[in-house]
């Protein structure tokens, strides 16, 4: 049986030749590494994207300084443990989009240590040639000495630090699957009449089952039924390796959407997590204006975990954003903003609507921090400031400041 065919949307010159040139189809992930980072027609690429309540899409770093104001206690408990074994230390973000959060980080981390400011660098891992130029834009007046850098760089001469990966992994390319009536199979691409449109692909190997039944999820049987149909993010496995070689020492923080393996591969999610945006609005057809709206697809956290020990890093823990920045400290903040002396009632509120967008569950309060080390010092991975329940506070205030 044949996937059920997308609405039929118009395949630009550029993407057929692309597609005739690869054979008439290819998989789900080639076609998403094109429209998405082709440097020429790439919505990342070419920088097509725009972030924020005028763009896309909102990031927690486009909401202003909030998310490295809140972080910051955690980057330093990370980056104080590691100066007292070594002289040289990094703040890598790969994949920082416009560069802000780097920025922010970097003007707090210089506020917070002076002493560091020759010692501490900032690492920005990015592909886009538009984007970089944006990043050197927003970083060329922070204190902090910096530098772009390829994945390459990085396992060449790795350093010593926290990595950070904000709203990376959803964008990696995923790969489609779907159970016809013949079995298992990959979801590929092909252009049919001028037309975007699945098409099937090869079946599963064994070793694609065997991969899910090692995060509880089976596949045989008649659990899931004819058409269900889902995404596998293999590239997010080459990542954690690439990451692993480009971090001697240190932490890494993954904060991204995400479900657990149960949730993300239910019977009861018949078409996956994959979606297209632009102007804040979700759709499901991932066909649509290639090139020029962004494509995401959740990151399974069960996976990751899995990919990233098998890569060599060690599993601190996961909460979500919302229960994180209240362990950081975002209901004193709130708080404050009640205060006689505060600021002025506009500015009050503009923070309030920030802080709060920020731990909305149905939100970028839903996002998963994922937290992994490789050979830390003390704080012992258990006593992250994130990882610890904040004193007096519980699911009940989560949800009470969420709204």
């Amino acid at each position: 049986m044949s996937p059920a065919p997308a609405s039929l949307t118009a395949c630009p010159l550029w993407l057929q030749r692309r597609l005739k040139a690869a054979g008439g189809a290819v998989s789900f992930a080639t076609y998403m590494e094109w429209v998405l980072q082709d440097p020429e027609h790439g919505y990342y690429g070419r920088g097509h994207v725009a972030f924020g309540r005028r763009g896309d899409f909102v990031t927690a770093p486009s909401l202003g300084s909030t998310l490295a104001t809140l972080l910051l206690p955690q980057v330093l408990q990370c980056l104080d443990a590691l100066a007292a074994t070594t002289e040289a230390l990094s703040l890598v973000e790969w994949g920082p989009g416009d560069g802000g959060l780097s920025r922010d980080l970097a003007v707090l981390l210089a506020q917070a240590r002076p002493r560091w400011r020759q010692r501490l660098q900032l690492v920005l891992v990015e592909t886009s040639p538009a984007l970089r130029q944006r990043q050197i834009r927003q970083l060329q007046h922070q204190p902090l000495p910096w530098r772009h850098a390829h994945p390459a760089q990085l396992a060449a001469a790795p350093v010593t630090g926290v990595l950070l990966a904000n709203e990376l992994l959803d964008a990696l390319p995923v790969e489609r699957f779907t159970r016809g009536e013949d079995g298992w199979r990959w979801q590929w691409v092909h252009c049919r009449r001028g037309h975007l449109d699945w098409c099937p692909g090869p079946p599963l190997s064994a070793e694609v089952p065997a991969l899910l039944e090692a995060v509880g999820i089976h596949l045989a049987g008649h659990v899931f039924p004819v058409g269900w149909t889902s995404e596998l993010a293999l590239s997010q496995r080459s990542w954690c390796g690439a990451a692993a070689a480009a971090l001697q020492q240190g932490w890494l923080w993954c904060l991204d959407y995400g479900h657990n393996a149960r949730r993300y591969y239910s019977p009861r999610r018949p078409d996956g997590t994959l979606m297209a945006y632009a102007r804040h609005q979700a759709m499901g057809n991932p066909f649509l204006r290639p090139g020029e709206m962004d494509l995401t697809a959740h990151v399974c956290t069960d996976l990751l975990r899995h990919w990233a020990e098998e890569a060599g890093w060690t599993w601190c823990g996961e909460v979500s954003q919302g229960q994180g920045l209240l362990a950081l400290g975002l209901a004193r903040r709130l708080s404050r903003l009640g205060e006689a002396d505060g600021p002025p009632l506009a500015q009050r509120l503009a923070q309030r609507e920030a802080l709060l967008r920020l731990v909305d569950p149905a939100g970028l309060g839903g996002f998963r921090w994922l937290v992994f080390h490789r050979g830390c010092p003390t704080p012992a991975p258990g006593e992250l400031l994130v990882l610890k329940e904040p004193p007096g506070r519980g699911n009940g205030d989560y949800a009470r400041f969420a709204g």
